[in-house]
């Protein structure tokens, strides 16, 4: 835990839903202050108004004044704000006095808006594999059982030409099913260094003969192909499930139910059949890319050395010099009801970006105070 003499502040993540866009997050943030000379107002103030800037930044919601919000809400138990339509309730949940230690608690229910997100500013990691085809025997026709391989390889390619929140830099040379979730999610995510896992599952790939006119018995019955992927992208950190979707298409087979297909060729894919795919691999790759466009941009410490510190976040991510970045812990727990809980502990000083490479960073200090207690696989975010 960070070692922080004035006030700790712990956000925790109480509920997630999926899209940013149309849901609110809950947070519960508390800030602590110390209370000098016997002066509670003003250290009410200080836990309270840190306890919701933080929160507010690190959700991706922005606001024009705290003091503002503070003000209201030491008034009253609760308050109800609207700013851009990104923060729709702050309530006032409690206040403890422990000697001369004040904890004032929040909740926070904020819509993080991908137009203005911060977040957006950074590409997100993702990691994936090959796709499975479900059901395998639905490949004999074409000889296509290596299909979920280029599959993989396509949607890589169509994803980093179009998407702008988040790139596809790893794909894995093997298979994994999209049943395996969260727990394989994170094994993946650590050992790619990405901070999202995209898992799929080709879920239909039956051929269907249909029956020829009566008028023409002569000519050879046309066949037509269903085609269904499944996707589920997870936060390669929580192990939160934060996209899920299936889209398929029905196109006609105009190869020979008996041929060989070669799954990278130009004959298959300029086809009706791999141009509908196509499609449905763009129309898929737009909606991750929303999906992932306002989460926060996570990254990792590398390594510390006194007070220079290096994280897994470069160039190819959007890092600027001059950026300044969170740093924060992330613990997980479970509640009496048996529900995963993840709780954020952020540090309380800022950190600015002071040199950029392809594929790393340095940071250190915004105000130039020490970076106590701060470890390698602690963590930083877009503020």
């Amino acid at each position: 835990m960070f070692n922080i003499s004035q006030f700790k502040l712990t956000v925790t993540l109480a509920s997630l839903l999926i899209s940013f866009a149309s849901h609110a997050v809950w947070y519960e943030s508390s800030g602590q202050a110390v209370i000098h000379n016997g002066n509670k107002q003003q250290a009410r103030q200080q836990a309270t108004q840190e306890a919701i800037k933080q929160a507010l930044l690190f959700a991706g919601a922005s606001i024009n004044s705290v003091q503002h919000l503070t003000n209201g809400l030491l008034a009253d138990d609760s308050i109800e704000i609207r700013s851009s339509g990104e923060v729709d309730n702050i309530e006032l949940i409690d206040e403890v006095y422990d000697g001369d230690i004040l904890t004032v608690s929040i909740r926070a229910d904020i819509f993080a808006q991908k137009l203005q997100c911060r977040a957006a500013d950074y590409q997100k990691s993702v990691v994936t594999t090959w796709y499975p085809i479900k059901h395998r025997q639905q490949a004999a026709v074409g000889n296509l059982f290596d299909f979920g391989q280029q599959v993989a390889i396509n949607f890589q390619q169509e994803f980093n030409q179009h998407a702008t929140g988040a790139h596809v830099y790893q794909l894995e040379p093997y298979y994994l099913s999209l049943q395996n979730g969260a727990p394989v999610a994170i094994e993946l995510a650590r050992k790619a260094d990405a901070q999202f896992v995209l898992l799929a599952e080709i879920t239909e790939f039956s051929t269907m003969q249909n029956a020829s006119s009566s008028l023409a018995f002569w000519q050879t019955p046309s066949v037509s192909r269903d085609f269904t992927l499944s996707m589920a992208v997870y936060d390669g950190n929580t192990g939160d499930q934060v996209f899920k979707q299936s889209q398929g298409i029905t196109s006609n087979w105009e190869f020979d139910m008996h041929e060989s297909i070669e799954p990278s060729s130009s004959r298959l894919w300029q086809s009706e059949f791999g141009k509908q795919l196509t499609s449905l691999l763009q129309s898929l790759s737009n909606e991750i890319d929303a999906a992932l466009s306002c989460l926060p941009a996570y990254g990792r410490v590398l390594y510390v050395n006194n007070d220079q510190i290096s994280i897994n976040l470069g160039q190819q991510d959007g890092l600027r010099k001059g950026d300044q970045l969170t740093l924060f812990q992330m613990n997980q727990f479970f509640d009496p009801m048996g529900k995963l809980h993840q709780q954020y502990q952020l540090h309380p000083e800022s950190v600015t970006v002071t040199q950029v490479f392809p594929h790393t960073a340095n940071i250190t200090s915004f105000s130039g105070a020490p970076l106590v207690n701060i470890q390698a696989n602690d963590f930083v975010a877009r503020r």
